[in-house]
């Protein structure tokens, strides 16, 4: 009786099994609360990839995407991934198309396709996706587009052309803010419309736009490889509705990158000359005092509980790893191993 009952067991687990097909392909995400680590891959051979890394549990899982399901590629270059819902969107540079994934599982969803260079993904609503994307040869830059996704479906329904190299995007009250990288531009787009209804003059290679408490926009500007400028890097605000800036922080020499803003949009962080800086949004100087002595490849803050994430690449052959830290910085508490270059962050 008991090794019959021992053989029903046995069978019920082997039908739960193939009832589940989500769980029979490898590892599991970690439990939430979690932070998933993109890493670029070797340029060319199709090795970018994000790993998830449970903060209770302290497991990662290299590889989330290959790990669930059956070993697929996630492709050439991970540039960045967004989350809306249970939905992350991850643009896959080199490869030309944003992969979605569910969240937190990992599971493939959808590939949007034909999507030349993304970049960089930002929503505007529950249903309305937005991705920049670059155009032409290097030097020989064509202007950009901004690829409108409908989030319901996962297609492209339109595409809005801005300037040159289009970046990291925000979107504010019914409008999205592009930053034209080899410009001194930053497009703004009404999501209603889908239409471009205003350009702010800036300084030379914006990169990144951040709004914060007051609804400001502060834009980094970084002047581009190859180009010259005066000043050859500046922090610049300005306010919804204006086409020009109300303040200009200027740097000493080019370099500055990665600029964020804390959950609660009052203070700023961007990285220059090896080091993270930290600012108030109500400052008119740029801080002379370094907040963390490290050269990050990505930076990003948990908005659950403040603490610090850093990405540290050793180069693009071999891998890299990244840093957790308290709120505040401080001594590191944990440093875990994942793939080749990793550059960003995305919470679950």
């Amino acid at each position: 009786m008991t090794k019959y009952l021992a053989t029903l067991l046995v069978g019920a687990a082997a039908l739960a099994s193939c009832n589940n097909p989500d769980n029979e392909f490898g590892p599991l995400v970690p439990s939430a609360p979690g932070v998933y680590i993109l890493s670029e891959g070797q340029f060319g051979q199709g090795g970018g990839t994000v790993s998830a890394y449970g903060v209770a549990s302290k497991t990662t899982l290299i590889d989330a995407f290959g790990s669930v399901n059956k070993s697929a590629s996630l492709g050439d270059v991970v540039q960045d991934m967004g989350v809306v819902n249970n939905r992350g969107y991850i643009c896959v540079n080199a490869s030309n198309k944003v992969e979605v994934v569910s969240v937190p599982d990992f599971g493939s969803v959808a590939t949007i396709r034909n999507i030349r260079q993304p970049r960089y993904f930002a929503a505007a609503s529950a249903t309305r996706g937005y991705v920049t994307s670059w155009r032409g040869p290097y030097t020989n830059y064509a202007p950009g587009k901004v690829m409108v996704l409908d989030l319901t479906n996962n297609t492209v329904i339109d595409s809005i052309t801005v300037g040159r190299c289009p970046e990291q995007l925000t979107v504010l009250n019914g409008n999205v803010y592009v930053p034209n990288s080899y410009d001194n531009t930053v497009s703004v787009i009404d999501a209603s419309t889908n239409k471009v209804t205003s350009t702010v003059t800036v300084t030379a290679g914006p990169q990144n736009v951040v709004t914060d408490q007051a609804n400001n926009l502060w834009v980094l500007c970084s002047q581009p490889y190859g180009t010259t400028s005066t000043p050859p890097a500046a922090l610049v605000r300005f306010a919804p509705g204006s086409t020009t800036a109300q303040l200009t922080l200027p740097f000493a020499s080019s370099g500055p990158r990665q600029l964020r803003i804390s959950p609660d949009k009052k203070q700023l962080y961007y990285s220059y000359n090896g080091a993270e800086y930290k600012m108030a949004t109500t400052d008119t100087a740029l801080p002379t005092t370094v907040f963390m002595r490290r050269n990050f490849n990505g930076f990003a803050i948990d908005p659950r509980d403040n603490s610090i994430y850093g990405a540290v690449s050793t180069g693009f052959t071999t891998n890299g790893y990244f840093l957790h830290y308290p709120a505040g910085g401080g001594k590191a508490l944990d440093s875990v191993t994942v793939r080749v270059g990793p550059n960003g962050f995305a919470f679950y």
